[in-house]
């Protein structure tokens, strides 16, 4: 692959926080324009929190435009006759105050993608209501916990609606753009963060709601957990019914008397069996078994902490971790996950400073237009 394979695309952005800014980092790097539309004063929100907005918006130029002003608007509507897609993050109402609305700008630009997100989506009775990732993770049913038992639940440490609704908002991008090399259409696109966990939910909802017997998320297996070692570090055992990988474990800890028992007797007597498994565990370093585990091709992994994780080796070899020189000196990025021929995402431009490219954007509209 000679270039990558949104180069020559480019997507305004006015999505904030974090959905539209993970999204648009996707597409980023796999070689967008992406610009951020921001307002004049403060930009996007997720600013005050530096390392958040680092994250998401290397790769990217930031415009400040006043969409309430008629320069503002007029500037934007310039930016959107060159543009692709334009992604927006605001509760449903709002691009239509501001007269920018998929239906606007999509009769400017017939062939624009035109993506919101927001928490509920566009319609229903939710649509108006302020919702963060919590909430919307409780009406999908991810926080279902027995009732008086609420304080002791762990709060979720992803916020898994934002994840979701970034991918689906990525993925709804490249395929309304393919869909227009056929029909010469752009297209609306409804991205609800409820909708996305619902349908991360799949393998939950679709038995509960049906009646069917369900695989328990994660296995009742003994061999699925996170547990310590003997020098105060963890690890984590994946076996998920996989009778062969107990037996190894078993004969590994001198846990014989567990070594012929199938799933389900073993999860029948987890009672008994995770005890001691955590005691057989507990006596040993966390290299050793490290070493050992794998030796005997036993589904496990060791668990970093977050300083360690740009070591460990496979993640080195796989070139996830890629510094970028920018104003503030360099900084450490995670590339975007695809390989498209061998051929990563490249990191071209550190995170923009509120407006840095608004002369540099404008400039470039005024060169085309004297063109």
């Amino acid at each position: 692959m000679t270039s990558l394979p949104l180069t020559g695309v480019r997507i305004l952005s006015l999505a904030e926080q974090f959905p539209g800014p993970y999204a648009t980092l996707l597409l980023a790097d796999l070689g967008a324009d992406v610009i951020l539309v921001e307002r004049p004063d403060g930009g996007d929100p997720s600013r005050r929190f530096p390392g958040l907005f680092t994250a998401f918006n290397r790769n990217k130029r930031s415009v400040a435009l006043d969409l309430k002003s008629e320069q503002g608007r007029a500037a934007f509507l310039a930016l959107v006759d060159t543009a692709d897609a334009v992604l927006e993050g605001f509760r449903p109402g709002v691009m239509a105050r501001l007269k920018l609305d998929a239906e606007v700008l999509r009769t400017h630009k017939p062939g624009l993608v035109f993506v919101s997100i927001s928490s509920f989506g566009q319609n229903g009775p939710l649509a108006s209501v302020a919702g963060h990732d919590l909430s919307i993770q409780g009406v999908a049913g991810m926080l279902d916990v027995p009732a008086g038992q609420e304080a002791g639940a762990a709060m979720p440490v992803l916020p898994l609606a934002d994840i979701a609704s970034a991918m689906f908002a990525a993925l709804g991008v490249v395929s309304a753009l393919l869909a227009r090399t056929r029909s010469g259409q752009g297209s609306q696109i409804d991205v609800s963060m409820l909708d996305s966990l619902l349908s991360w939910m799949t393998p939950f909802l679709v038995p509960a709601m049906n009646g069917l017997p369900a695989r328990r998320l994660p296995p009742e297996d003994p061999g699925y957990g996170l547990f310590a070692t003997a020098d105060g570090r963890q690890i984590t055992l994946s076996i998920a019914g996989e009778d062969h990988m107990w037996s190894a474990l078993c004969g590994l800890l001198g846990l014989d008397e567990f070594a012929a028992l199938n799933e389900r007797q073993r999860s029948a007597r987890a009672e008994d069996i995770v005890p001691r498994l955590r005691a057989a565990l507990a006596q040993h370093p966390h290299d050793w078994l490290c070493e050992r585990l794998e030796a005997e091709r036993i589904a496990f992994g060791p668990v970093r902490k977050l300083g360690e994780v740009a070591q460990d080796p496979q993640v080195a070899a796989r070139g996830m971790v890629v510094p970028l020189a920018g104003p503030g000196g360099t900084l450490r990025y995670i590339r975007q996950p695809l390989m498209f021929d061998g051929t990563t995402g490249s990191l071209t431009r550190p995170t923009p400073a509120l407006g840095e490219h608004t002369a540099e954007v404008l400039g470039e509209l005024a060169s085309k237009q004297g063109a």
